[in-house]
């Protein structure tokens, strides 16, 4: 009861907010973790959970179980998924509602599957109440052309750009982030991260004006990084951030980019500012080492 309570207390908070429309990227190939990943997209990877129920043992959720319902926690009710074509399927048979399943485990009448009907009944309750478009890519040509695809669904709306492969422990800095988005009123917004390992990063610079993060230039996976600054998987964009990509040629491994992009964006005289990810923890899953830290800290805070 007091984890419902607290996700409509949630709802109530944030439903107001003009952003409501995310944009979710599963297509990859996420090579660094085959042979899993032949079949299977990184972001069915599981990770803990706290149970939603008084059980004191974790839930093992696939991450874009656990991204979903976190973004639907903070008021978002339009969503797009790119998804790979040889790999959509097994995102399909776990995200779509099945009520044969849960027939099935009620069927069962066993006292451990109740938590799981709970769980999923709740799932299938949130994605009832949203507009879904899946975009299917025969084969991932860079991260902007991703978002590309999803232009049509988007519209004029703004947005949240999540990559499915990413795991924050916490979502609490969204709703602030989509607050000073809305008042300061940027066509990108950046999570942005200090940090000493730069390497596979795109990276930005900002100075400081009128309390603000002004991002005055960024660089896509540098050989030699002109600041600290990470960006990371994690974006709110006006929808003008499509012209840009229309506008940008292939960049790293001859794909479109997203920070290729917003460099565009910065280009065009368009505001870029940037919010200071102030937590430790957060994860790409995208190589083995990588998800065994996210798997081990997600059953850390789960118990």
């Amino acid at each position: 009861m007091i984890y419902e309570f607290a996700n409509t207390i949630l709802y109530l908070l944030y439903s107001f907010s003009r952003v409501d429309t995310a944009v979710i990227t599963t297509g990859g190939l996420g090579t660094r973790l085959l042979t899993y990943t032949k079949s299977n997209p990184k972001t069915m990877l599981p990770l803990y959970e706290k149970s939603h129920d008084q059980s004191q043992d974790p839930l093992l959720r696939p991450l874009i179980e656990i991204i979903f319902e976190n973004l639907f926690n903070h008021g978002f009710r339009k969503f797009c998924f790119i998804v790979g074509t040889k790999t959509q399927d097994s995102i399909f048979k776990q995200m779509l509602p099945d009520p044969d399943y849960i027939r099935l485990l009620k069927k069962r009448n066993i006292a451990v599957d109740k938590r799981f009907i709970k769980t999923l009944t709740k799932q299938y309750s949130q994605m009832n109440k949203c507009k879904i478009k899946w975009i299917s890519q025969s084969s991932p040509m860079g991260f902007g052309h991703a978002l590309l695809s999803a232009s049509k669904f988007v519209g004029k709306d703004n947005f949240i750009l999540h990559a499915g492969d990413a795991y924050f422990p916490t979502t609490d800095f969204i709703p602030k982030m989509i607050e000073k988005f809305e008042r300061y009123d940027p066509s990108v917004m950046l999570l942005l991260q200090r940090k000493k390992l730069l390497k596979g990063y795109g990276i930005a610079q900002i100075k400081r004006s009128e309390n603000q993060n002004i991002v005055y230039d960024v660089q896509e996976k540098p050989k030699k990084p002109l600041s600290n600054l990470a960006i990371l998987p994690l974006y709110l964009f006006k929808s003008d951030i499509f012209d840009s990509l229309r506008k940008t040629s292939k960049g790293y491994n001859c794909e479109l980019q997203v920070t290729d992009a917003i460099k565009t964006s910065i280009n065009s005289n368009k505001k870029v500012i940037g919010e200071i990810y102030e937590k430790k923890h957060w994860f790409d899953i995208g190589s083995p080492e990588n998800y065994f830290k996210a798997l081990t800290y997600s059953y850390k805070i789960s118990n």
